[in-house]
C-alpha cells in the first residue's frame, strides 16, 4: 500500500516536528509531503527524508492553498495508492483497540473518501501543567471534544476537490468511528497564544478576509475565553460523556447536502470527554 501524506505549513516550529514524528510512527513508509509557503523560523530545515515543496511567501488565502493541495494530490494518486492531506496540527490516529496502526487501517479500507472522527484536544487550564514537547501529548492531555467541522475527508484514493480549510469536498466520505483525527490547537493555552499572534500578523489576501478567519485573527483575550475558559465551564457544569461518538458522526453525515459542487454539512460540537488510557503515548 503506497501512501503519501501531505501538510502545510507556515513557521510551524511547534507541530511540525510533531507532525513528522506522528507520520512516521503511525504509517511507516508513507512518503511524507509539506508544503512550505515561505516559512523563515527554519522550521522546515533538517526534516531528514521528508519532502519539502517550497512556495514564495504571499498573503494567506485560504482558496489558493486547498486548490494548490488538490491539484498536488491529483498528481500524487498517478503513484500512490492512498493520499492523506492533514493540516500540521492534526493526527490521524487509528483505534488501538481495534487497529495495530494507522497504516493497518488503510489496508483495511475499501472506500474512496474516509472522514475521520473529529476531536479538539482541549486542555483544561484548573487540571493541566503546561504542555511538556518532549514528551507524548496524549496523557499530558486527557480531555477531547468532538467537533464536526474536525471530521475532515482527510484520506482519499480519488481525486478530490476540497473548500477552503479542508472541512467539505466533492465526493461523499465514508464517516468511521475507528479512526481519529485529534486536532492540536487548543493542546496548550500559552502555544496557542503564540501561534495566533503570527496569524493575526501575516499578510491576509482580500478573498480570504472577506472569507472569515476572524479565530486566527481574534484577540488573545477572546482566544482564551472562547477555546479555554468556555469548554473548562462546560466540563465543570455538564461533567464527563463517555468516550463514543456513534451518533455525532452519523448526525454530521446525515446532515451532508450538495451545494454548489461540494458537500457540505452542519457545524456543531460535543461535550468534553476523557481519553482513553489505550490512546495515551499514540501521539
Amino acid at each position: 500500500m503506497l501512501t503519501a501524506i501531505v501538510t502545510t505549513v507556515y513557521n510551524e516550529r511547534v507541530n511540525l516536528p510533531i507532525w513528522v514524528r506522528h507520520y512516521s510512527s503511525h504509517c511507516p513508509g508513507a512518503t511524507l509531503f509539506v508544503i512550505d509557503h515561505g516559512s523563515n523560523d527554519g522550521s522546515t530545515r533538517g526534516l531528514g527524508g521528508v519532502n519539502v515543496l517550497p512556495l514564495p511567501r504571499r498573503p494567506w488565502d485560504g482558496r489558493a492553498r486547498s486548490d494548490f493541495a488538490a491539484d498536488l494530490q491529483h498528481a500524487l494518486l498517478r503513484f500512490f495508492d492512498f493520499v492523506i492531506y492533514t493540516d500540521c496540527d492534526e493526527m490521524l490516529v487509528a483505534d488501538p483497540r481495534k487497529h495495530a496502526s494507522l497504516a493497518a487501517f488503510l489496508e483495511a479500507v475499501d472506500s474512496d473518501v474516509v472522514s475521520p472522527t473529529g476531536l479538539n484536544v482541549q486542555h483544561i487550564i484548573a487540571l493541566e501543567a503546561p504542555i511538556d514537547l518532549n514528551a507524548p501529548i496524549l496523557g499530558q492531555r486527557r480531555y477531547v471534544r468532538f467537533a464536526s467541522g474536525m471530521c475532515k475527508p482527510s484520506i482519499s484514493r480519488v481525486p478530490l476537490l476540497w473548500m477552503p480549510g479542508f472541512h467539505w469536498c466533492d465526493q461523499l466520505s465514508e464517516h468511521r468511528t475507528d479512526l481519529f483525527q485529534f486536532h492540536l490547537r487548543r493542546m496548550d493555552v500559552n502555544l496557542s497564544l503564540e501561534r495566533l499572534r503570527t496569524t493575526r500578523e501575516m499578510a491576509w489576501s482580500e478573498q480570504a478576509l472577506l472569507a472569515g478567519g476572524e479565530s486566527w485573527r481574534q484577540a488573545d483575550e477572546e482566544r482564551v475565553r472562547v477555546e479555554f475558559e468556555i469548554p473548562a465551564e462546560l466540563a465543570r457544569t455538564h461533567g464527563l460523556v463517555p468516550f463514543e461518538f456513534e451518533n455525532e458522526m452519523k448526525r454530521r453525515f446525515d446532515s451532508l447536502r450538495l451545494q454548489d459542487g461540494f458537500y457540505k454539512g452542519e457545524h456543531f460540537r460535543g461535550l468534553i470527554t476523557e481519553v482513553p488510557e489505550t490512546f495515551f503515548g499514540l501521539i
